[in-house]
This record gives structure tokens, C-alpha cells and sequence, in this order.
């Protein structure tokens, strides 16, 4: 029962947080009137990472005590952080090729990659009783996103190459804080500060108009809306890892755009048609069926029993332009 509660309060609050990352962005593009989507990651990460420092100050984790926060990063931190920082530019880099169809499919890819993935490295497999939850998310997310889906060969490559580092990054996550058994502050404290640079330095490569960046005028309202697209996106990580699996973070993104178009159309203007509301509906039965059957079969990560896997039980982040889409500021 505690796991259950556990990874429901992990869920309501990464959703929560998520949903709100993408109302924070959209006020960035639309009032605040910063299209600089890259450059915009880069400020949820530098933030971000400069709020982890204080927090180490005022209370240090278990790690930083036992020193852990003097050592340099190995190959699997530095192969995660270059994968993490550069799988949303990936992504926008997709989305500016594709059409938003397109676009929409290779996110829904993620979760069959994932499992994929999964087995082929850790010969590992979700019980046999997720797979209805996972197929219905994945269904309701394509009946309720995917409308007009064209096709171009160096667009799709892209989208292909999207889907994979967005499943590879779901998975490198996972395997370090379950083999490190850190929480997911200490991964994001141990892995921003270069990611930041990383993206920092990629910004005159990816945002199209990043040459109209230092004439940007910044004003107070625009700033403290700048400021709490990065609070969202610090909640949406700090939330969005450790209780859950890879393929659970997945579908709870891909929740996210069901709820948010379910809310829009109880409480806002928004008009979708038959078709949106039965498959963002399928979406979010899915993805409370997997979190209380993943809880209840033995733990968030929903993985198969071991006798069922054949080995020894293992030792366990859409938008900056999901509106243009929006970035997530790193999409768990």
C-alpha cells in the first residue's frame, strides 16, 4: 500500500508540475515574447543547477557528506549529460522538419523503444500484465495528437534519431541512480553544470533566430516569467525519476497532453472533436492502470519477475516547444 501511495504522490506531482512547465513556457513565448527555444533550456538548466548549490548549502545531501561531490565525472555520467543536454535539441530539431503528426508519433515511439532497448541490454521485460495499459496509452495518445502526418525522408531520420536518445536517456537514468542509489537532486547536481555549458554553446547552432538574442529587452513581467518556467521545469525534474520507471516517465509525458487537452476542453475553450477526447480519456484509464498495477505487482518499475526474465533480480524531465513545442527543461 505505501509503494502505491508512494508512486501516486510521485505521478500527481510530476504531472502537476508538468502540465504547469507547459502553461510557464507558453506565457514565455506569448507575453513574455522569448522565442528562443534552446536558449530558453539553457536558463531552466542554469537555474536549475544554481538553486541545487544553494540547496547543497543549506542542507547537504547524503552524498555531498560522504564527499562524493569531489569526484569527476566517469564515462557513464559524461556519455548521460552530453545524451540528456542534447536529446531536447534533437527534438526541436524534429519538430522544425516534421509535421506536428510526424512529431507526435516518434514521442509515442519512445515506449516500444524503450522496452526494446530494455530487453536487449538488461533482458528485461514489463510483466505481461502492463502490456494492455501500455498499448491503451499509446493508443489514446496517437487517437488524441495525430492528425496530419507527412512524410520526408531527412525529416523522419530526424525524428528516428529523437526517439532513440529520448528512450536511451529514459534508460541511462534509470540504471544510474538504481546501480548509484542516489536520489535524482544528486544526478541532476552532478550532471547540469555541463549540460548547461553544453547548451549554452549550442544555442547559434539550433535557434533559428539566436542572432536577435542580445537585442532581447528584458522588463520585470518578463523576467518573473521567465523565473517560473524555470521553477516549473526544476519541479518536473526533481519529480519526474526516481520513483518510476523508464517507461513509466514516458507515459506519464505523454499523459500530460492528454490531460491538458482534456482540461481545455472542461474548463477552458477548447473544442476537440469526438476523436481527441476518446483517445486522451483511453490515455489517462492507461496510465492509472500501469501506475496501480506496476505498484501492485512489486515495484515502479514494472519490470517482469525474475523467473520470468531468466536472471538474478537487478541491484532500480516536453515543452520548450510542445506550445512551439515548448522545451521541458530536461524531459524525465
Amino acid at each position: 500500500m505505501s509503494a502505491l501511495v508512494a508512486q501516486a504522490g510521485s505521478l500527481a506531482l510530476n504531472l502537476v508540475s508538468g502540465v504547469g512547465v507547459v502553461l510557464a513556457n507558453k506565457l514565455v513565448f506569448t507575453t513574455a515574447r522569448f522565442s528562443f527555444p534552446t536558449a530558453l533550456t539553457a536558463c531552466h538548466y542554469a537555474t536549475n543547477f544554481l538553486l541545487l548549490l544553494c540547496l547543497d548549502v543549506v542542507r547537504p545531501s547524503a552524498e555531498s557528506r560522504r564527499g562524493g561531490g569531489a569526484e569527476p565525472l566517469d564515462r557513464q555520467l559524461m556519455f548521460l549529460t552530453a545524451v540528456w543536454a542534447f536529446h531536447n535539441a534533437l527534438s526541436n530539431l524534429s519538430l522544425s522538419r516534421n509535421s506536428v503528426g510526424l512529431y507526435q508519433v516518434s514521442k509515442i515511439l519512445v515506449t516500444p523503444l524503450i522496452v526494446a532497448l530494455e530487453y536487449a541490454v538488461y533482458r528485461r521485460l514489463p510483466h505481461a500484465r502492463l502490456a494492455l495499459p501500455l498499448l491503451g496509452a499509446c493508443l489514446g495518445v496517437a487517437l488524441a495528437t495525430v492528425s496530419d502526418v507527412s512524410f520526408e525522408v531527412r525529416g523522419a531520420l530526424t525524428a528516428a534519431a529523437s526517439a532513440c536518445a529520448s528512450a536511451l536517456l529514459k534508460v541511462l537514468q534509470q540504471d544510474v541512480l538504481q546501480r548509484r542509489d542516489w536520489s535524482s537532486l544528486e544526478l541532476m547536481r552532478r550532471t547540469w553544470g555541463p549540460q548547461t555549458l553544453l547548451l549554452v554553446l549550442s544555442v547559434p547552432l539550433l535557434d533559428a533566430r539566436a542572432d536577435r538574442l542580445p537585442q532581447y529587452e528584458p522588463t520585470a513581467e518578463r523576467v518573473g516569467i521567465l523565473l517560473l518556467s524555470c521553477a516549473a521545469a526544476f519541479a518536473l525534474n526533481v519529480y519526474a525519476i526516481k520513483l518510476t520507471s523508464a517507461i513509466a516517465i514516458v507515459l506519464l509525458s505523454q499523459g500530460k497532453t492528454a490531460v491538458t487537452l482534456l482540461g481545455g476542453y472542461l474548463f477552458f475553450d477548447g473544442q476537440p472533436n469526438v476523436r481527441q477526447l476518446g483517445g486522451a480519456t483511453i490515455a489517462v484509464l492507461s496510465l492509472g492502470t500501469y501506475s496501480y498495477l506496476s505498484a501492485t505487482l512489486g515495484g515502479a518499475a514494472g519490470a517482469a519477475p525474475s523467473s520470468q526474465r531468466g536472471e538474478d533480480p537487478p541491484t532500480e524531465a516536453e515543452s520548450a516547444r510542445e506550445q512551439q513545442q515548448p522545451l521541458k527543461g530536461g524531459d524525465a
